[in-house]
């Protein structure tokens, strides 16, 4: 089965969480994804980490498409003809495709680095035994950077040094609260089986507030009332938990309490929620220093690619980059005939 290329967006916090545990699947909180917007975009194929080894070669599904005609634009010292990169397009899901043949600029962008990681991946050697077997020019590509990665993985080693400054340095990504919370829903948040309206669940929980300041146990009330059936049985006990690691309000109003306080309703997404902060600690290195390595790891990746990419100074031929590239597909929802004709 022949996979299609794609540019995945993978943060320092991802691609670290790759290096440390490459063989387990990534468990990411929902409010996690916001740190995406954080970083550059990293051209990685992230699957070749998971399938290395597997052992399966992806094979040729098409013709081979001519590598002659005019250039469109370089990468190093590769020209890429307008038939090469129609072909790479062609691979992609039709919103991309269709795109990317419409605004050459963003095939560029794409194809551009994809071709410039693989190119190094040949001058350093890599995946030499990938390069005889009967794969399009992108799918090879394509596993040339998967090669790329996993040497660059392979060779970097974090100095303990490193790693203790890295600890140091980001203090606040390893504390974490000890807390427990009451969630009282109505009909209109979300995943809630409540038949409340939201003015009842707010009244509910000011009654629930109330009876805390007079004393009462919280864990029993959370056991009691709390409409989370996950934490109910347990108290509403949360465990630790991390920054960012829960919706925004909650987790403004959660950093703000010290051991022993307890919050006023807060509402949020989910309903009306009550949290309580038992404890305060900072993780051991040791316990997270596989995810420093995975880290610093993912940083080196990050600055070689920028460094690689930079380097191959890719460049569009001047009349390809305002006009439709003259890509023509077989998919009934994509067709663009010879829009630009050159001599």
């Amino acid at each position: 089965m022949v996979r299609s290329p794609f540019s995945a967006l993978l943060t320092i916090k991802t691609l670290s969480a790759i290096f440390a545990e490459p063989s387990r699947a990534l468990r990411l909180k929902a409010f996690d994804c916001k740190v995406l917007k954080r970083f550059w975009p990293l051209v990685v194929i992230a699957l070749f980490l998971c399938a290395a080894g597997d052992g399966q070669q992806m094979q040729k599904t098409a013709e081979s498409h001519p590598t002659s005609g005019p250039v469109v634009m370089t990468v190093a010292d590769r020209h890429i003809t307008a038939s090469e990169l129609c072909s790479a397009i062609g691979s992609l899901p039709p919103p991309q495709r269709k795109g990317y043949a419409l605004h050459p600029t963003l095939a560029k962008d794409w194809y551009g680095p994809l071709v410039a990681l693989a190119e190094e991946a040949k001058r350093e050697h890599v995946g030499g035994s990938l390069q005889s077997t009967k794969l399009s020019e992108v799918d090879l590509d394509n596993a040339l950077v998967g090669e790329l990665i996993q040497k660059i993985a392979r060779e970097t080693q974090p100095s303990e040094a490193d790693i203790k400054s890295y600890y140091k340095a980001h203090q606040s990504d390893f504390e974490q609260i000890k807390a427990r919370h009451i969630l009282i829903s109505d009909a209109t948040a979300l995943a809630s089986r409540s038949q409340r309206t939201a003015a009842e669940a707010k009244t509910k929980a000011e009654e629930i507030a109330s009876q805390l300041k007079r004393g009462a146990d919280f864990a029993a009330l959370a056991a009691t009332d709390s409409d989370d059936p996950y934490t109910k049985d347990k108290g509403g006990d949360l465990g630790y938990v991390s920054h960012r690691q829960l919706e925004p309000a909650v987790d403004a109003a959660l950093w703000s309490l010290q051991p022993g306080q307890v919050s006023e309703p807060i509402e949020g997404r989910f309903g009306y929620e009550i949290v309580k902060v038992e404890g305060r600690r900072t993780r051991p290195l040791e316990e997270v220093r596989e995810s420093i390595v995975g880290a610093l790891k993912a940083a080196v990746l990050e600055r070689k690619q920028q460094e690689i990419v930079a380097g191959a100074h890719i460049s569009m031929e001047p009349a390809y980059a305002d006009a439709p590239l003259p890509c023509e597909t077989q998919s009934q929802d994509f067709t663009l005939k010879d829009p630009l004709r050159l001599p």
